[in-house]
């Protein structure tokens, strides 16, 4: 997938070779802004000793993939019907399908963009450093859309006119609604958590050269693994207790997330 290779030169956490989807290179991005900037939890060099010495107890990625009350959730995305069927298809018979889920991938793009633009506002006055980084955010992410609308057009072979607005699916316009009412700038930690489900893990279709492949990098989840246990301490109120009957912020997240990630895959099967 050929995208824009933004903020690679000395940032704690550099990019694969093999290029990931947009989603989790925006994830590289947040993951690398935050971790350079001191007022959000753990320092780089607490997050890189996660990152090397691995914990002797489960990270809060761990616990929740493994939380005996997510697992038909994990399941269903895990076994969605996208991908089990592009696996074992041809161009010919996924292109379509593929077709179809990018250009609603490219829609959450530019919903995330937008959230992060709503977000500036939140930022306290006198923090002009904070709002210049994330300012400069805004427009690396507007890049990275752009450029999975380009490569929707001239990869996918697809229209441009399928990326207007009205094309939106209901779980799209499901998930653009969680990004602008379930995170703000002082919960950025719950981003993270929300990007959890997006880093999974023989043929030589379009569809397994430029999704599959590239999505089953494990260093990615690794990465994300290491950056969310340095934060936990800080932040961790969040973390399900099972007091009250009320389920946990980031349990929550991440049920919601699985549920539109799947929700996202199924829609390519929409007429």
């Amino acid at each position: 997938m050929a995208l824009s290779s933004l903020g690679s030169i000395n940032v704690p956490f550099p990019m694969p070779v093999q290029v990931s989807s947009p989603r989790i290179q925006l994830a590289y991005v947040n993951m690398n802004a935050d971790a350079l900037d001191p007022a959000r939890g753990a320092s780089v060099e607490e997050i890189q000793h996660h990152l090397v010495k691995r914990q002797q107890s489960a990270s809060i990625a761990d616990t929740l993939w493994a939380a005996p009350e997510n697992q038909h959730l994990v399941s269903q995305f895990l076994n969605n019907n996208l991908t089990t069927t592009c696996a074992h298809s041809t161009d010919h018979e996924c292109l379509p399908l593929y077709q179809k889920y990018s250009v609603q991938d490219y829609f959450y793009l530019e919903d995330y963009v937008k959230y992060k633009a709503h977000r500036l506002i939140s930022i306290p006055t006198g923090e002009i450093s904070a709002l210049s980084n994330e300012a400069n955010s805004v427009s690396s992410d507007a890049k990275y859309a752009i450029s999975a609308g380009h490569f929707y057009v001239q990869d996918l072979h697809g229209r441009p006119e399928d990326l207007a607005d009205g094309n939106r699916s209901i779980a799209e316009l499901a998930y653009g609604n969680v990004l602008q009412n379930a995170a703000s700038y002082e919960d950025w930690y719950n981003l993270h958590i929300l990007s959890i489900p997006s880093k999974i893990a023989g043929t030589d279709t379009i569809f397994y050269q430029t999704w599959i492949k590239p999505n089953s990098d494990p260093s990615s989840s690794r990465k994300l693994t290491a950056f969310l246990s340095a934060n936990e301490a800080v932040w961790k109120d969040g973390i399900d207790t099972g007091t009250s009957g009320r389920m946990g912020e980031w349990t929550s997240l991440f049920r919601t997330a699985l549920r539109l990630e799947i929700a996202m895959f199924a829609s390519a099967f929409e007429e």
